[in-house]
C-alpha cells in the first residue's frame, strides 16, 4: 500500500473511483482541484482506492473529495487520508451523513448545511445583471474575501477565463460547465435572498441542466418552485474555530463544496 501525492496523471483513476461510489464522473473538476489544491491518494495492487484534496487558503484549509473504494471501506483509510491534510489551523468541509461521525471524531463540528439542487431552471431572467470581464477581477476578489473571509483570486481568475461571472447592483454569481450535461452555478454572493434568486435565474438562463447548492429558505423555495429538485443536504463543518469566517449571511451558494 502506498500513500502519495496525486497528479494530473491520476485524473482517470480519480474519476473511476468517484464513479464506483456513485459520484458524478467530473474529470474537469478533479483537474481544477488538483491544480489549485493538494491531493493525496492511497494505492494498492489494484490501483487507486482512496483520495482526498486540501485547498489551502491563507485563512483556512478546505478538505474535499474524501473517497474510499468499496473493497477497502471500513478499514480506517478515510481517517488516514483526512488526517494527512489536517494541521493546527482552521479547516472546513461538507459531510454526508455517513462521513459526519468520522469528522466529529477528528474535531470538526457542524456550523450549517447546504441543499444540493439540480434540474432545468424555469424562472425568467431578471435583467438586473451583466457579464463581468477581466477589469472586474479586483472587485470580485475583494467582495468574495469580505463575505467568505478567505482570499482566493485564482477562483475568480479561472471563472472569468473558463466560465461566466455575472454582476448586479447587489451581488455577484459565477458559473461553469462542470460537465457536458451540467452547468454549476456559484459562488452566489448577494445582499438579500431576493437578489440571490435574481442572480441564479440570470446565471441559469440558456444553460440547460444546472446545479446550485443553497441554504436560505427563501432561495430554496425559489429554486424548487422553478424546476430544481433536492439531491441531498450535506452538513457544513469546521475544525479549530467556533464558526466560519466572513459575513456568511450574504454567501448564498459555493461554486464547489470542495472550495468552501
Amino acid at each position: 500500500m502506498e500513500l502519495r501525492r496525486l497528479t494530473s496523471d491520476d485524473l482517470t483513476a480519480c474519476s473511476d473511483l468517484a464513479e464506483s461510489r456513485s459520484w458524478p464522473r467530473e474529470e474537469d473538476k478533479w483537474r481544477f482541484l488538483l491544480t489549485h489544491g493538494e491531493g493525496w491518494g492511497l494505492f494498492d495492487d489494484e490501483g487507486l482506492f482512496g483520495t482526498t484534496i486540501a485547498t489551502r487558503y491563507p485563512e483556512l484549509t478546505s478538505v474535499s473529495m474524501v473517497l474510499v473504494a468499496q473493497r477497502r471501506e471500513r478499514q480506517g483509510h478515510g481517517r488516514r487520508l483526512v488526517s494527512r491534510v489536517l494541521d493546527t489551523g482552521v479547516s472546513t468541509l461538507f459531510a454526508t451523513d455517513m462521513g459526519r461521525p468520522l469528522y466529529e471524531q477528528l474535531g470538526f463540528h457542524a456550523v450549517g448545511f447546504t441543499d444540493i439542487h439540480t434540474g432545468v431552471f424555469t424562472a425568467p431572467v431578471s435583467n438586473r445583471s451583466h457579464v463581468a470581464g477581466p477589469a472586474d477581477l479586483d472587485d470580485l476578489v475583494a467582495l468574495d474575501a469580505k463575505v467568505t473571509g478567505i482570499t482566493r483570486p485564482f477562483l475568480w481568475e479561472w471563472l472569468l477565463a473558463k466560465g461566466t461571472v455575472r454582476v448586479s447592483p447587489d451581488g455577484i454569481a459565477g458559473g461553469w460547465q462542470v460537465r457536458s450535461d451540467r452547468y454549476l452555478i456559484g459562488p452566489v454572493i448577494a445582499d438579500s435572498a431576493a437578489a440571490a434568486c435574481a442572480l441564479i435565474a440570470d446565471s441559469a438562463a440558456g444553460n440547460g441542466s444546472v446545479r446550485v447548492d443553497v441554504h436560505d429558505p427563501e432561495v430554496v423555495a425559489f429554486v424548487r418552485a422553478h424546476g430544481l429538485e433536492s439531491q441531498g443536504t450535506p452538513t457544513w463543518m469546521v475544525r479549530n474555530a467556533d464558526r466560519l469566517p466572513g459575513d456568511r449571511t450574504r454567501y448564498h451558494a459555493p461554486l464547489l463544496q470542495a472550495l468552501g
